[in-house]
């Protein structure tokens, strides 16, 4: 069993291997689910119907709002009210920072070459276990009203712009204008 500190005292828990296995696997359909559909306005809005940044961040967001609903199935009776504020605030942010891991090398000037789809493979697995890592250290937290309120912010935002940009990336995501 792992340690989580929750800074009034240590916490005993045990890391579910299930929730890495199912959003990797749903990571990977949401990859494939343009094609699989034969593409369409919904095969678009779930998965890559543009090759960007931004469709593998909705492609962690989906995966990671599906294994939280099944989280929340298995254990309802059990959960801390905190639950779905701590579920959306990962889901939120852990995109932004799995893309800013992903970016590592091409920051430094390292160009992967073929070994590119291998990393890709593996830091996909290392921002979901990310994710998962922080759910239940996280759902023990009491959110403020005003952090609330800014979590609601931040997902609703989240949603519309992974919905939105499915159909259209923003020009120079990357380079202010």
């Amino acid at each position: 069993m792992e340690e989580i500190l929750l800074g009034i005292g240590v916490m005993k828990s045990k890391f579910a291997w299930w929730k890495l296995i199912a959003g990797y696997l749903l990571f990977v359909l949401f990859h494939q689910i343009y094609d699989l559909m034969g593409g369409g306005t919904l095969a678009a809005i779930l998965g890559e119907g543009i090759e960007s940044i931004y469709a593998h961040m909705k492609m962690y967001f989906y995966a990671y709002l599906i294994v939280s609903g099944i989280d929340y199935f298995l254990r309802r009776k059990d959960l801390k009210p905190a639950f779905w504020y701590s579920r959306m605030l990962i889901a939120a942010s852990f995109p932004w920072m799995s893309i800013a891991i992903w970016f590592i090398p091409e920051a430094l000037g390292l160009n992967l070459g073929s070994f590119e789809l291998v990393y890709s493979l593996v830091i996909t697995l290392v921002g979901l276990l990310f994710a998962f890592s922080l759910d239940d250290t996280l759902e023990n937290i009491e959110f403020r009203p005003i952090a609330k309120t800014f979590l609601w912010i931040a997902f609703a935002a989240a949603l519309i712009t992974y919905v939105g940009f499915s159909f259209h990336v923003p020009d120079n995501f990357f380079i202010a204008s």
